[in-house]
């Protein structure tokens, strides 16, 4: 007989088997979430594996995935809910105890100060969203719109401008269909270790393999993607925007642009031959460090391929001028008629429906010290760049920030600036960390309220993958979790109970729910959900969750069948071109119901809809708007603007590049990384090294304006002078010291984009001396 576990009835209804083989579910240790397939002994996952069968990633993994057990199983999980003593320790609390004390000080807050004094740092984490829906639900039902998300640390730029120059859904992302391209330019990312993309090795080797397709990789560094390249433009760092305007001036000083599609789908083209006219290409290149040769050549290789593309990521997000950038990697693809073409650039699509809602595109939520706007990505809710709380806390105003929820994040190792989070903690009349391990964050919070992590609940990822295919995962639970740990739905489901944000259910409810999995049912129960909350988004989704989540396998998966209607509803078409024509006549509930039946049914991942082809604009007019007013500005800015190397500070450093062993901050157990270290070391040039006397191993002493580490120097051949890189997802203490170096321990949140708050951290310029 199969041994099984009860859980509480909000991670799953039924029990947990202890002993099983070949369950599917995913790596979520990075954004490409390989599709996995695991067996389990004693409740703890034994064996990992490539899952062939998913349909998204179809047997592709990464080195990383095979440590997931390292993940859920360590010495730091949260066992049960925390309060935090007079002293400083902690004690062991109830969730009663915990809800209802934390409901009272947020109450105070609120009603003392303002909603707009509370605020959710987090949400999401790599393959883990299903708490999103939730979480932003009950913030806008307490009356704020603070939210600070990791995406809106890396590429909220790119959303901005999708919306300024394309008025596209926010639940798209502007990427390119590598899969077809003849040309592409990478820039900002090795993919090959990053998983950047989609199946990244396997992506590359098709263009190593294909003689007639260019690969053009952009990297200061030597990489294991540049070696692969047709052409390696080996620039400066921190040089792509005066690259990419080069580029883009060398389109159109040369008439290189495609004229037919100028001419039919965009505006304002004149307007940006005249702002790039300005353009000197050849002192352009020389800032970059490349020959105006190579430049004109790979710039002439984008204007006349058929089916072009650009694939960039956190080089050129977190670096300077990069919204400018965001823009002029658009106005490149659009002038060249790469948008919506084969090959090109393509709008991919989530889970989310691809709509604009136009209650939430009036004028966005601004940051009190900056005046930056949260920009909506990933969905129609808008959020700030996390680089901006810590002087939304500290500022002199009687709306600031008083009261924070973190949750699925760990801000003073993964968010700019650590120094300056640990004086804003002070300024805190209330600091809820919501998390699976007690971090060093968790650490200095009020309450620590444990969850299960993405294996032990149901979860999803809602990023989205392929092109025109738009595939669901949705993961039951695979071992069990600490026992006294609850889903982050079902705190937040709690917490505005006890805030009574929403009131009560109506007991027709509970009856109609019951009937809900037949199609007389379910259109009732919608109905009368819809009318009794008299359409509050956030009333209808908490109160779905008491009264149909118990008749689902759990609670959480209420805003699944919820979206699977949303589906039905406005992306009937796309839906259908998966369905096929025998559900041409199906009523949404019908479609919708199918849907969800189709989601629970395969836990390997499925096919739900499949997008449009050839979306360009969605402005009425159906055009580009190639030039955004505050666009013209920043070009002049970045013009006029050269390299001025600080003396005090003379080495650029690229803080926190991804290797083999990096997992973002999630993997706290040191034990998961294998091979030769150290797996955190400050890697510099070989001339560098021999003019700060430094060998393999020797400690070198990295400062910036805001702090020092100190780190075992790694001679890289990789390298130009000057550049210097250190990897992301260390610094957390495990035992009585730190794992590696804390990477914002030296940077700063006053070093960001002036339009987004993303900070510039593959920039930094720091000092260097031998330790």
């Amino acid at each position: 007989m199969t041994r099984t576990q009860t859980v509480d009835p909000s991670v799953s209804r039924t029990p947990l088997p202890l002993d099983a083989t070949d369950l599917a579910t995913v790596c979520v240790l990075c954004s490409h979430n390989c599709g996995l397939r695991v067996d389990v002994k004693d409740g703890a996952i034994t064996d990992v594996r490539a899952d062939e069968t998913n349909p998204i990633t179809g047997g592709y993994v990464c080195n990383k995935a095979f440590s997931i057990q390292h993940y859920v199983q360590h010495a730091q999980r949260v066992q049960h809910p925390l309060r935090r003593r007079a002293d400083g320790t902690f004690e062991r609390i109830d969730w009663d105890t915990a809800i209802t004390e934390i409901a009272a000080k947020l109450r105070t807050v609120r009603d003392t100060h303002t909603p707009r004094a509370i605020a959710l740092v987090g949400v999401g984490g790599q393959a883990n969203h299903m708490d999103a829906p939730w979480a932003l639900g009950f913030l806008r039902g307490i009356g704020s719109k603070r939210w600070f998300n990791a995406f809106a640390q890396e590429k909220t730029q790119h959303s901005l401008l999708d919306q300024w120059m394309f008025n596209a859904s926010p639940a798209t992302f502007l990427h390119p269909d590598s899969e077809h391209s003849k040309f592409m330019l990478v820039l900002g990312t090795n993919p090959k270790i990053s998983n950047r993309g989609h199946n990244a090795t396997d992506t590359f080797k098709h263009f190593a393999d294909d003689s007639e397709r260019i690969l053009v990789v952009v990297d200061p560094r030597e990489t294991e993607t540049t070696r692969g390249a047709t052409r390696h433009l080996r620039v400066r760092p921190g040089t792509d925007a005066y690259l990419l305007l080069a580029m883009a001036a060398v389109i159109t000083q040369r008439g290189l642009a495609d004229e037919t599609f100028v001419r039919d789908h965009t505006t304002d083209f004149d307007a940006l031959g005249d702002a790039l006219a300005t353009v000197d290409v050849a002192a352009m290149a020389t800032r970059c460090g490349i020959t105006e040769s190579d430049l004109v050549t790979t710039a002439t290789e984008l204007a006349t391929t058929d089916g072009a593309s650009i694939f960039y990521d956190l080089g050129v997000e977190q670096t300077r001028f990069s919204t400018l950038i965001s823009w002029l990697i658009r106005v490149l693809v659009a002038i060249t008629g790469n948008v919506g073409n084969p090959g090109g650039e393509q709008f991919i699509e989530s889970f989310l429906p691809p709509v604009v809602d136009t209650a939430r595109v009036g004028d966005p939520e601004l940051a009190l010290a900056s005046g930056i706007p949260a920009i909506r990505a990933l969905g129609n809710a808008g959020m700030f760049s996390p680089t901006l709380v810590p002087e939304e806390i500290l500022i002199d105003h009687p709306e600031r920030i008083r009261a924070v929820i973190v949750e699925g994040s760990n801000p003073l190792l993964s968010y700019s600036d650590a120094a300056r989070w640990r004086e804003a903690r002070e300024r805190l009349d209330l600091l809820v960390v919501i998390e699976p391990a007690m971090t060093e964050t968790a650490l200095l919070a009020d309450y620590v309220l444990p969850t299960p992590v993405g294996y032990e609940k149901w979860e999803i990822a809602n990023f989205p993958k392929r092109h025109p295919e738009v595939h669901v995962q949705l993961r039951p639970p695979v071992v069990p979790g600490p026992p006294d740990a609850l889903p982050e739905p079902e705190i937040y489901v709690r917490l505005a109970e006890a805030l009574e944000l929403f009131g009560p259910p109506p007991a027709e409810l509970f009856e109609l729910a019951a009937q809900a999995h037949t199609v007389g049912g379910a259109a009732a129960y919608l109905g009368t959900l819809q009318m009794t909350a008299s359409g509050s988004e956030q009333r209808m989704l908490f109160w779905a969750y008491r009264t149909l989540g118990p008749h689902l396998p759990a609670p959480t998966l209420a805003a699944v069948w919820v979206l699977c209607g949303v589906n039905a509803l406005l992306r009937r078409d796309g839906v259908l071109r998966t369905l096929g024509d025998d559900w041409a006549a199906g009523s949404p509930i019908e479609i919708a119901l199918e849907l969800f039946r189709r989601i629970l049914a395969h836990p390997e991942g499925v096919e739900i809809a499949k997008a449009a082809e050839g979306f360009v604009s969605g402005f009425d007019d159906g055009r580009i708007r190639l030039v955004p007013e505050a666009m013209l500005p920043e070009l002049r800015r970045a013009i006029d603007t050269p390299l001025t190397p600080d003396p005090a500070y003379p080495f650029v450093l690229a803080a926190g590049l991804r290797t083999r062993w990096t997992a973002n901050t999630i993997q706290r157990d040191p034990a998961w990384r294998k091979g030769r270290g150290p797996h955190c070391s400050l890697n510099l040039s070989p001339s560098d090294a021999k003019r700060l006397g430094l060998a393999n191993g020797d400690a070198v002493r990295v400062a910036t304006p805001r702090g020092e580490l100190t780190l075992p120097a790694q001679v890289d051949g990789k390298l130009l002078d000057g550049h210097v890189w250190m990897p992301n997802g260390f610094g957390n203490v495990w035992g009585e010291a730190p794992v590696g170096g804390n990477q914002n321990e030296l940077t700063d949140v006053a070093d960001r984009d002036p339009f987004t708050g993303i900070p510039h951290h593959r920039y930094v310029p720091c000092q260097l001396t031998r330790a």
